[in-house]
């Protein structure tokens, strides 16, 4: 008699990786409510638009804890795939609370400065309640099953490791096959020229547009393609190498020596999370001079929504990309040669110096490494250059940027050099949470000048003083950090003057982003939290201070604008050598400005009438906006994220043009 081969198996084997089954859609649904996704017709989501993204990769997850052979071993897998869905939900719902963005891994690669900004009072703490509780509710549930689950099946003519891998492979196929089924079955463009605005496959292979990808193919589809994406470089051919020099080489515009501001000086200042409500004429009555109209041109309908390296990367570049750190274009071969450092140097053969200065650490952002090698800037002079006698604190407890640019003024402002100096500011960064001690003399004129200025404020801005105890606690101190940069510029103006190149300087300022700390921008704008699409929270202040430019005589300008706008105007009014098909944008002073789009590296896309996360769904902010209008916006969103992909490449494959700037002197 012939014995058969048997073995038993506790069920657990199985119950386990269904368990991270359930458990695992249980976070994508909960997540999707929580944070209140809707489709395209408006009805609340429960799950991605291509769910089975999401469950082949469970599946596969499944499978993975199944294959173990050891249940402590099972039970680590099970809880540390679930922590990090966890993880990466919490981290969601505070991104999306606070910029109504998610986690992508462009903020991965950054590092630590990612995740700097984020203090306690401005994380989601309900989002990590929802999810800290179903990750313990898993945890017991294990708990539970491991304890009281003692059944056992009896697997005959098998040998176990077999049986094992047999069940492993059928898992994982059907997983890679509803994973392969669910990529074949997005929908693609009807008409020739519409794949970026309506094809889900050109969305899955570019995720031009973050939520939208993430809303339609979920956590695990997303991520797990973003991961592939960093692991599985796309390779290009020498006809795409070819194809893209010439793209760079077509874009290009040699300089003008008849540009009203050509061979002059050029200070930029980035005014770090600047808002009008930050300007009033008695509280920062510098700013307020030139926002309207002292020597400056003054633009009142400018647009912006990013961080600060985006921000910066945009006025430096003319366009960054979506999911490239500068540092590993750098290494990747570009070399920056329509950065504005270089262009700068490029226009005459007159001896030209460029600085970088800032009030931070040099290697936030990777700036020691980005901003000398790769930006072209001759001097770089951070907070270690610093020798005064404040001290920085902790985040948020800032030294003054007067203090600190004063401490360097020979370096921003050298004495006989043709200059370019870039100023990154700090003082109102936030949080807004300290009593900052060097700031002392700014909460004194504050509260001496609060009874007029909230009057007058009241009768003239549409801007709403907070009357909570610790909203008002947060403009105290925002207000007040206003004073430190109003005195900041006050002084550059002088110092221009005192050393005499104040007639052969001009001086171009612009907001990075709003003051997005505790929601205070929408709160004084009167903006509710969920209301991304209204565009008045992302209206923040861009002027141009140019005694020589505007004739002494300032003015108001209402066309909108974006920071993609910026380099290309500075191009034109200093006749720098230029590239269309690298920068995103228009100058301020040229008929295309009416194209003017901005797309945002957090989120959305708008101009100052229309919003959209996707190009097709559009909400307008008034009754003025046409058809016409959302035709022309939705051909400049195209266009745009067309150039965006060609970027893409180009950084990511170190693809240079051809042309030789440095011998095209005009």
């Amino acid at each position: 008699m012939v014995k058969v081969k048997q073995k038993e198996i506790s069920t657990n084997r199985f119950y386990l990786p269904l368990l991270f089954i359930g458990f695992a859609i249980i976070f994508e649904m909960a997540n999707f409510m929580y944070m209140g996704f809707t489709n395209a017709s408006g009805d609340l989501m429960v799950l991605p638009s291509y769910f089975l993204f999401d469950l082949g990769i469970i599946l596969m997850m499944a499978g993975v804890i199944y294959v173990v052979q050891n249940q402590k071993v099972m039970l680590a897998l099970f809880y540390i795939f679930l922590l990090l869905a966890c993880l990466i939900n919490i981290t969601n719902t505070t991104m999306y609370n606070i910029f109504g963005d998610i986690l992508s891994f462009d903020l991965l690669v950054l590092g630590t400065e990612a995740t700097t900004a984020l203090t306690p009072d401005i994380i989601d703490w309900w989002g990590g309640v929802l999810n800290i509780v179903i990750f313990g509710l898993a945890i017991a549930s294990s708990i539970v099953l491991v304890k009281y689950n003692k059944k056992t099946v009896i697997i005959k003519n098998f040998s176990m490791p077999i049986f094992v891998l047999a069940v492993f492979i059928v898992i994982q196929s059907l997983g890679f096959g509803l994973f392969e089924a669910q990529k074949m079955s997005l929908s693609m463009a009807i008409d020739q020229g519409s794949e970026i605005e309506t094809s889900d496959k050109y969305l899955w292979d570019n995720f031009q547009f973050k939520l939208d990808s993430y809303k339609k193919f979920g956590s695990y589809g997303f991520y797990t393609k973003s991961v592939l994406d960093l692991i599985f470089k796309d390779e290009i051919d020498e006809e795409d190498v070819e194809f893209l020099q010439n793209y760079i080489d077509e874009g290009y515009k040699s300089g003008n020596p008849n540009a009203p501001l050509y061979g002059d000086n050029l200070i930029v200042i980035l005014c770090e999370s600047t808002d009008w409500y930050a300007i009033d004429p008695f509280n920062t009555p510098t700013l307020w001079r030139l926002a309207n109209g002292d020597n400056t041109i003054s633009f009142t309908e400018f647009y912006a929504r990013n961080r600060t390296n985006n921000s910066e990367g945009i006025v430096l570049n003319g366009g960054t990309p979506r999911n490239i750190a500068l540092k590993d274009a750098l290494k990747n071969g570009y070399n920056f040669d329509y950065a504005l450092p270089k262009l700068f140097e490029t226009t005459t053969d007159e001896e030209t110096v460029t600085t970088y200065v800032h009030c931070n650490t040099r290697d936030y952002y990777s700036r020691d490494i980005t901003h000398i090698d790769g930006l072209g800037f001759d001097y770089m002079y951070t907070l270690e250059d610093y020798t005064g006698e404040q001290v920085r604190g902790g985040w948020g407890e800032w030294i003054t940027d007067v203090d600190f640019t004063a401490n360097l003024m020979d370096k921003i402002i050298p004495d006989t050099e043709r200059f370019m100096t870039f100023i990154a500011t700090m003082a109102t960064h936030g949080p807004y949470t300290y009593t900052n001690p060097y700031y002392q003399e700014y909460y004194e004129i504050f509260e001496s000048n609060y009874e007029q200025y909230s009057a007058w404020a009241e009768e003239n801005t549409p801007f709403i003083i907070p009357t909570d105890e610790g909203d008002f606690d947060l403009f105290y101190h925002y207000k007040s950090a206003a004073i430190d940069l109003d005195r900041t510029i006050a002084n550059l103006i002088e110092e221009l003057e005192k050393r005499g190149r104040a007639e052969d300087t001009s001086i171009v300022m612009f907001a990075d982003h709003n003051v997005y700390y505790n929601d205070l921008s929408l709160k004084l704008k009167g903006i509710e939290k969920v209301d991304y699409s209204n565009t008045f929270a992302y209206n923040i202040p861009f002027m141009i201070y140019s005694p020589k430019l505007t004739n002494g005589e300032g003015y108001i300008n209402d066309t909108f604008c974006n920071t993609y706008d910026i380099l290309p105007t500075i191009c034109d009014i200093y006749g720098l050598p230029s590239n269309s098909n690298l920068f995103y944008g228009y100058s301020v002073f040229s008929e295309d400005i009416e194209n003017s789009f901005f797309a945002s590296h957090l989120n959305g896309m708008f101009t100052n009438d229309i919003y959209s996360l996707n190009i097709s769904d559009v909400v307008v902010m008034n009754d003025n906006v046409t058809e016409e209008d959302i035709a022309k916006f939705k051909d400049n969103a195209t266009k745009f994220f067309k150039k965006q992909e060609y970027l893409e490449k180009i950084y990511e494959n170190g693809i240079n043009g051809t042309i030789d700037l440095t011998a095209n002197y005009v």
